[in-house]
């Protein structure tokens, strides 16, 4: 058996001129994380990190706050690392946001709405920053659940028995590992990655060969600050 904490990463930079770099609140909200999993015995035999400087931000923060670990006991693994053109739609939509009086007083109220990603994503299409042609979305999609799947197959090969892993990832690698695991359709994945917060636990166990979901979305570790403003999508 082996337990797979799958973590998104902390509160990003959104509405700044970089996305990939967690905000204060997003340190804070790694901080909490590591000291949560510090608090209740929770160790793990490795760790795991995309390259995406939000995620390993996220990782080095978090284990700063367990005793005995370290960045040196973080393996780094680009295949854990978000869609490959969100980043820089992000940053586009930067510019975008930045001209629009209107839209930029929407997005200052975002971070703690459910449906912070779907809204970006709709205004990314109404403004054709999306690639247009189906097909090339269809073959990109394919492409970025073959790399999850190799990813967490990897994973589980070379980890032991028995072990407990740690991932520190983001919500579109999460939401693929839910659907090879619970075999959801596509819109149920998209609506699953939608819901993600930032550095939420979930968990998933491998055993009989094959993926269990054992916890989905887990935020106890902001819940316990009786403070909502903690709680982010974005």
């Amino acid at each position: 058996m082996i337990e797979i904490y799958l973590i998104r990463h902390g509160q990003a930079s959104f509405g700044q001129p970089a996305y990939d770099c967690l905000s204060p609140l997003g340190e804070r909200q790694a901080e909490f994380l590591g000291q949560y999993f510090h608090n209740h015995g929770i160790r793990f035999d490795a760790v795991y990190s995309g390259t995406l400087r939000r995620q390993v931000q996220t990782a080095t923060i978090a284990l700063q706050q367990m005793n005995g670990y370290g960045a040196h006991d973080i393996t780094i693994d680009a295949d854990f690392n978000e869609l490959g053109h969100s980043d820089q739609l992000m940053n586009r939509l930067y510019a975008v946001i930045k001209e629009d009086p209107d839209l930029s007083e929407q997005m200052k109220q975002i971070h703690t709405h459910h449906g912070a990603i779907s809204r970006i994503f709709d205004i990314a299409q109404k403004m054709e920053m999306l690639p247009a042609d189906q097909s090339e979305r269809e073959a990109q999609a394919r492409q970025f659940r073959q790399r999850i799947k190799q990813a967490i197959d990897n994973l589980v090969r070379s980890v032991g028995e028995n072990q407990k892993v740690a991932v520190f990832t983001s919500g579109g690698p999460t939401a693929v590992a839910l659907r090879h695991t619970l075999d959801t359709s596509r819109e149920q994945t998209i609506r699953l990655s939608y819901e993600l917060r930032n550095t939420s636990i979930t968990v998933l166990r491998y055993e009989q060969e094959r993926l269990w979901l054992v916890l989905f979305n887990c935020v106890a570790h902001l819940e316990a600050r009786n403070d909502p403003s903690l709680i982010t999508y974005i």
